[in-house]
């Protein structure tokens, strides 16, 4: 019988007590946030609506309670709650074989359309780019999304995201994906051009 590598049980032993460790770290952070935290702090996080966009909400005063070294680290614990929240006002994501599947085409075909600017897709921290549903109707694509997306100039599509979603005074509350939905991609078009001037 052949005798087993000696370093077979070693191996998931030292993932194991890592993931213990992380989580013992995470719970210390936590609780630390949870003894020293403000009320409307606290009352904040409970309001999320996410556990991820809670959690982020949390480390984000974690860094504020206890400053670390990095200067920068606060803006992005803030940046990444942020963006959480701008994905549950997405209506979550979905991966390129997911919208390959919706849209009845291949991978490569959704990755070219990401590539010439006419899908929405966000870029992670692994290097995978995900969709927004919010883009998707039981249709397809709404015809006025490639000529939005189209409007920006150098601008990260998490921006082309947040601009897509927020509300417009102009348009009495809708966003420009309402308009693109509506059919008033003109009027979508606009917004992302105001959008640019105001940069500029």
């Amino acid at each position: 019988m052949a005798t087993a590598h000696p370093e077979t049980k070693t191996v998931p032993d030292a993932e194991a007590h890592m993931r213990q460790a992380f989580e013992e770290r995470m719970r210390s952070i936590i609780h630390d946030v949870a003894q020293r935290a403000e009320l409307p702090v606290i009352a904040s996080v409970l309001a999320e609506a996410g556990s991820i966009s809670a959690l982020a909400s949390a480390l984000t005063h974690a860094v504020e309670l206890a400053p670390p070294r990095d200067p920068l680290a606060a803006a992005r614990a803030r940046g990444a709650a942020a963006r959480e929240r701008l994905l549950e006002k997405a209506g979550g994501m979905l991966r390129v074989s997911e919208v390959a599947d919706l849209l009845g085409v291949t991978r490569t075909a959704i990755n070219a359309r990401r590539t010439r600017g006419t899908l929405l897709a966000v870029p992670l921290p692994n290097g995978e780019h995900m969709y927004p549903a919010c883009q998707f109707t039981d249709s397809g694509v709404p015809a006025g999304l490639a000529r939005f997306l189209a409007a920006f100039r150098d601008t990260d599509p998490w921006t082309q995201l947040s601009v897509l979603l927020a509300s417009s005074q102009r348009h009495e509350g809708q966003s420009a994906l309402d308009l693109i939905k509506r059919g008033d991609a003109e009027a979508a078009v606009g917004i992302a051009r105001r959008h640019g001037e105001h940069l500029g």
